[in-house]
């Protein structure tokens, strides 16, 4: 490990944490196309880009990026993947409650839009209506249907209820794959293990010279005629294709 490198990093690292807490005091708005007033999502997308920049992440970006209003779908490694999709898209995303209380993290959170959903009874109806009113506004939102974190090589199976949104709003489904490494083999330093922390991972990140991600935009998918359990199992193959196939750069 270069000390200096880690060193250099991680104070950029800090700095644009500040940067963070000054965009969520901010608090920018734009007018959504059902009036609804939400956060600006540009200035989210460049905190992430410069995130990655930051981090000395490579991306590898295929297939094309939506511009209009989305669920987007993807596979779940890592928590770099929130950084990996919000830098490529203008996308929100889904999380429980817990986290808008967290200190710095939530407050950012917030200010990008997120989703906050309760757990208890009558949870299935409030994710999907969650869902729905951002959908409804004309925005994007990112979801992980595979509810945990996978190991990189399979794509587990998805929970069709998190699809119901996107049928009830004819809302387009955009799956997209997520991979770091090469095919057939993970990134060990980024995807997720058991008994690995947040900051172990990131620490692992800021001292290595580069870390290489590949996000693939499949087609979208027409939730027309199709029931929510047809359209996550579309979305599953979908992504588990693309990673299957060896996309180049």
């Amino acid at each position: 490990m270069n000390p200096f490198r880690f060193l250099w990093r991680f104070l950029l690292l800090l700095l644009h944490t500040l940067a963070a807490v000054r965009l969520s005091l901010r608090h920018e708005h734009v007018v959504a196309g059902d009036g609804q007033q939400l956060p600006d999502p540009e200035p989210i997308a460049a905190w992430y880009r410069r995130l990655l920049e930051i981090l000395h992440v490579r991306l590898h970006c295929h297939g094309e990026v939506p511009h209009e209003a989305a669920l987007i779908v993807a596979n779940h490694l890592s928590w770099l993947d929130i950084p990996v999709v919000g830098g490529c898209t203008h996308a929100a995303f889904l999380s429980k409650e817990g986290i808008r209380h967290w200190p710095l993290i939530g407050w950012f959170a917030a200010a990008a839009g997120t989703v906050f959903i309760r757990r208890g009874k009558g949870e299935a109806r409030q994710v999907a209506e969650a869902i729905a009113g951002r959908l409804r506004g004309d925005r994007q939102l990112a979801i992980f249907p595979e509810g945990r974190i996978g190991d990189g090589r399979q794509v587990q199976r998805f929970f069709p209820r998190l699809f119901a949104a996107a049928i009830e709003t004819h809302t387009p489904v955009v799956p997209v794959a997520l991979r770091y490494g090469t095919p057939g083999a993970p990134d060990k330093v980024v995807v997720y293990h058991k008994g690995r922390s947040f900051l172990g991972i990131l620490f692992r990140i800021l001292a290595r010279r580069e870390t290489r991600a590949e996000i693939i935009f499949c087609p979208p998918l027409s939730p027309e005629g199709k029931d929510r359990r047809t359209l996550a199992r579309e979305a599953r193959e979908a992504i588990q294709a693309a990673l299957s196939a060896d996309a180049g750069d």
